[in-house]
């Protein structure tokens, strides 16, 4: 693995419309765009509980549940604005419960706002994108992780689909601030560009690259499908399938209903010629 020198730094200049323009060490410039959306799906996850002290002195510490695990990015890689060599696919992910306020609701559309979106009215949760560099003194590889805060009613819901032996797939929308891609939101729409981390603001180290901070937009769990009824193979008669009692039962009711319908027709025929020939002895 290789390991960058420490403190290193690049030049960047604030341009227009949020943009950012980098100047690479041969003078090259290359132009940066705020990222309008970032895509992951949930490759791994589990639970975690533990206590958690209490805010008030004279109460009892309380059970705590967080999720941990790996999401990957939907067909984009992500690295830092001038070192684009060190890309990754994968991030750290967690989730812990937090309730959603007003002034998330009003930060995510003042976020929508400046990057010209409109993905959500409500926010779903609040979300920290980062990466801690790789350190070579300790051996420590690159480190990104992505800190998500959603309603503990969703914690609850993911826990329990786990345990469930439900999980199917998790798929997360993300609106941040300072993510970037290096092309326009009309470039292509074919494909989701690469993503990049802004280096430090104070000194352009990308040591220390600036946390991208925003909301979760969009969160969809999908439960493990189950088959109600699923195709046998019974010797060589071929597919055959297995059998419903509710099914049967109804099918079967079905069958006895329209056998009595046929026989009371049956008889109210033989009814009416009874009548009539009655009538024609009278006469």
């Amino acid at each position: 693995m290789e390991f960058l020198e420490k403190n290193v730094a690049t030049q960047l200049i604030e341009r227009k419309n949020h943009t950012l323009e980098h100047v690479g060490l041969d003078g090259e410039k290359q132009t940066y765009f705020p990222a309008r959306s970032m895509w992951l799906r949930l490759e791994q996850l589990h639970v975690t509980q533990q206590l958690a002290e209490p805010l008030d002195a004279d109460k009892q510490p309380t059970l705590s549940t967080s999720l941990h695990g790996v999401a990957r990015l939907d067909g984009q890689e992500l690295s830092i604005i001038g070192d684009a060599g060190h890309a990754m696919r994968t991030v750290e992910v967690s989730f812990e419960a937090r309730d959603v306020s007003r002034a998330d609701r009003l930060g995510l559309r003042e976020l929508e706002d400046e990057l010209g979106i409109s993905f959500a009215d409500v926010p779903l949760g609040t979300a920290r994108l980062g990466a801690n560099r790789a350190d070579a003194e300790t051996g420590e590889p690159d480190q990104w992780w992505l800190a998500c805060h959603i309603p503990e009613a969703c914690i609850h819901a993911l826990s329990k689909a786990m345990s469930d032996g439900q999980f199917g797939a998790v798929e997360l929308g993300l609106a941040l601030r300072h993510l970037y891609t290096a092309e326009s939101a009309i470039a292509d729409l074919q494909r989701e560009p690469n993503l990049f981390l802004r280096p430090n603001k104070s000194d352009g180290a990308i040591e220390c690259p600036e946390i991208a901070m925003g909301y979760v937009t969009h969160l969809r769990i999908d439960l493990a499908a189950a088959q109600l009824r699923t195709a046998t193979v019974n010797g060589g008669r071929g597919d055959e399938l297995t059998a419903n009692p509710v099914a049967d039962a109804v099918n079967s009711l079905a069958l006895k209903l329209s056998a009595l319908m046929t026989t009371v027709r049956w008889i109210g025929f033989f009814i009416g010629i009874l009548l009539f020939l009655e009538v024609l002895e009278r006469l």
